[in-house]
């Protein structure tokens, strides 16, 4: 995994920011690696991970220009932060994908050694 990515997830950590790993990552992380141009991260949609999620990217240094915690709770924002490789899209719906019973379901795993950095998947 990127460095910058790796340093996004440590934020999010740090401001206990509930997200999944979903897509290609996640995929790889199950069953088989696979090249991928980016990570998605579902998001939870209330107001609390909301306000977290936009400290967190302030923190990161994520341009804030055009955002505000709301656009974290509603369901039709899509957020797209660099470019592939290292591109990160914050999602806060998937179809068909309950957040809570996700959240539920999880798996967390150490996604670097050195730092003990963790994740959770779906």
């Amino acid at each position: 995994m990127f460095q910058g990515l790796k340093e996004l997830l440590s934020v999010f950590n740090s401001r206990k920011v509930k997200n999944l790993i979903v897509g290609g990552y996640a995929v790889s992380f199950h069953t088989q690696p696979r090249a991928t141009k980016d990570i998605g991260l579902l998001i939870k949609p209330d107001a609390e991970n909301a306000q977290a999620v936009y400290a967190a990217l302030a923190e990161f240094g994520a341009p804030m220009e055009r955002l505000t915690p709301i656009d974290f709770i509603d369901r039709k924002t899509f957020f797209r932060l660099g470019r592939a490789p290292l591109m990160v899209d914050f999602l806060t719906e998937i179809g068909g994908v309950d957040f809570e019973q996700a959240w539920e379901r999880r798996v967390e795993a150490i996604i670097d050694p050195a730092s003990g950095l963790t994740a959770a998947r779906i």
